[in-house]
This record gives structure tokens, C-alpha cells and sequence, in this order.
């Protein structure tokens, strides 16, 4: 299941709001079923606001708590209920490509670029959550209240607050070094997408989606690198 897709067809489920074709969701998670498959062809900040919930990918497994962010690259996951089948309120941003670029364009002079770590290949990424952080993304909770009316510059204002929170945080580096890499147009390699994805249900163009490529380059690519079809 595309994840994006799901709460972006389904405001009257999640709660949401859209910016410059960004899409946020403020939500109750109702999941039934013990394990979904899931999968976003979109970065994904995620905040949770009370409860929990697991999310495994391959062999590592994350709990998620108020205690830590996360980032979820573009790649597929299993989201599990906790045995305690505790509630999970959650705060979801999804961010694009060429809105990030331009963000951090702004950002650039004030964050501290040398040294950056080397970026990993994993597709989902924990980040420390300290005062300002978790102020910012707070902030942005009552914006979800439908009875009132924000300028959408107002709301933008306080997500670019949060976001460079975040990026300028000194243990969240990875995060920052992550970002930049957009920036500079990396393409990620075909091989990257499949060796993290493979295992997976999805079909070709889900694939293509997450690896940021049309259908036709994706099959291109991939006999390019692995001398056969995606479907064989």
C-alpha cells in the first residue's frame, strides 16, 4: 500500500493539510491488522505525539515513541501494532524533492556543512527531538483545527522553523547530510533501491516511484545494471 496515496485519498481518516503541493497529516492511526505492508514514494519526517507503534525494515525494527523522530526515505516497510495495542497519534509531513532543495537553499549559510558524515543507504533514519524541536512541531498541531482559518505563509513560517530545528541540531547530522545530497541532484542507484527493496510485494512501478524514476528509466536502469528484466 502506497502510504502517501492512502492518507491523501482519505481526509476524513487523516486529517490533513496541503502546501505547495506538500501534504501534512495529523492523525489517529486506526490500524487493525497486526503487520501492514507499506511503502512511500515520498520523505517522510514522522512525529509521534502520544503512543506507539513498530516499524521493521529487513532485519532492524524501530519503536516509535515521543521520544525520537523519524525519517523514512522513499522505500517500503512493515508497521506493526505493539502487543499492548496501544493508540498511536502521530504527526506525518511529507516533503518533496524540489521543496526541500529550495528550503535549504535559505538554510545554507546558517548550517555547518563541513565534516558532513558519510550518507547511509538505510531507508529509515532516527533523530534527536530536543526542546525546540518538539516546540516547533507542536506548534504546528492547532493548524489542523478545520473551525479555523491560517495563512498559509504563517503555517510555512513554523514548518521551516521546524525543519531547521532539526537540520541544525549537531547530533542530527546524518539527518543534514542526508538533505544536502537532494540538493545536489543525487541520483540514487538502482541497485541502492532494489537491495533495500526487493523483499517486498510491489510492482514495477511501485519500484520506479521509489526509485524517483518514470517507469521506462526504472526498466532501463535495471537492465542496465542487473542485465535482465525487472519482471524476470
Amino acid at each position: 500500500m502506497n502510504i502517501y496515496e492512502a492518507h491523501k485519498s482519505n481526509p476524513d481518516i487523516f486529517t490533513q493539510l496541503s502546501l505547495k503541493d506538500l501534504l501534512f497529516c495529523y492523525y489517529e492511526c486506526p490500524q487493525k491488522d497486526q503487520v501492514l505492508q507499506l511503502y512511500s514514494n515520498h520523505n517522510q519526517f514522522t512525529f509521534t505525539i502520544s503512543g506507539r507503534r513498530i516499524i521493521q525494515h529487513g532485519d532492524h525494527r524501530w519503536e516509535l515513541s515521543a521520544d525520537q523522530g523519524f525519517l523514512l526515505k522513499r522505500g517500503g516497510f512493515h508497521q506493526e501494532l505493539p502487543h499492548d495495542f496501544s493508540g498511536w497519534k502521530v504527526l506525518v509531513l511529507y516533503l518533496k524533492d524540489n521543496y526541500l532543495k529550495n528550503v535549504f537553499e535559505e538554510f545554507r549559510q546558517y548550517l555547518r556543512l563541513d565534516n558532513l558524515p558519510e550518507v547511509k543507504v538505510d531507508m529509515i533514519e532516527e533523530f534527536e527531538i530536543n526542546d525546540p524541536i518538539r516546540n516547533s512541531y507542536e506548534s504546528l498541531l492547532p493548524y489542523f483545527d478545520k473551525s479555523k482559518m491560517f495563512p498559509d505563509a504563517i503555517f510555512e513560517a513554523k514548518f521551516k522553523e521546524l525543519l531547521f530545528n532539526i537540520l541544525a541540531h549537531p547530533n542530527n547530522r546524518h539527518i543534514l547530510a542526508y538533505i544536502n545530497q537532494i540538493t545536489e541532484d543525487y541520483v540514487t542507484p538502482i541497485w541502492e533501491v532494489m537491495e533495500a527493496n526487493y523483499f517486498y510485494d510491489l510492482s514495477i512501478s511501485d519500484f520506479a516511484k521509489i526509485a524517483n524514476r518514470s517507469t521506462t528509466t526504472f526498466r532501463r536502469d535495471f537492465m542496465a545494471h542487473y542485465h535482465t528484466t525487472p519482471g524476470k
